[in-house]
């Protein structure tokens, strides 16, 4: 009687495995087909969203950082995000893709994202940008250059 549920486990364990996946290769893919197009760093972020089938959280200027203007991350159905990075100069966008982990660091920044315009002219996210590509830096995404 045990084995029915020891493989339905594993069953459940490899369709997730699957998704993680087929979710890093369709953001993999999408961030490839936008990188070269000559629109804004917000289109592209749009662009790949609706392209891999993801919901963008947000999309916010770095200040203060020596190496990143303007970071989004874009949420899948697997748990995962992908998240963008437009390199100071603007050339470059560098990309990632993310679990859970890191939720604590994208949750005010997503918050702030979903406020009124005149609600985020007052609240000041600069802290929380930054402790979120530290922790990328940290964890080996997003080194500086």
């Amino acid at each position: 009687m045990r084995k029915p549920i020891a493989i339905a486990v594993l069953l459940r364990a490899i369709s997730l495995m699957a998704a993680d996946e087929l979710d890093a290769v369709v953001f993999q893919m999408a961030v490839e087909s936008v990188r070269a197009l000559p629109i804004s760093f917000t289109e592209k972020a749009e662009k790949i969203a609706t392209m891999s089938r993801g919901a963008l959280l947000f999309d916010v200027r770095i200040d203060g950082d020596a190496a990143i203007q303007r970071v989004a991350a874009i949420r899948y159905p697997s748990d995962q995000t992908g998240v963008l990075a437009l390199e100071k100069q603007g050339l470059v966008t560098r990309h990632c893709l993310i679990n859970g982990a890191f939720s604590s660091f994208i949750g005010p920044l997503e918050a702030w994202t979903s406020q009124p315009l005149s609600t985020q002219a007052k609240t000041d996210i600069v802290g929380h940008a930054s402790l979120f590509i530290g922790a990328l830096r940290n964890a080996g995404y997003m080194r500086l250059s």
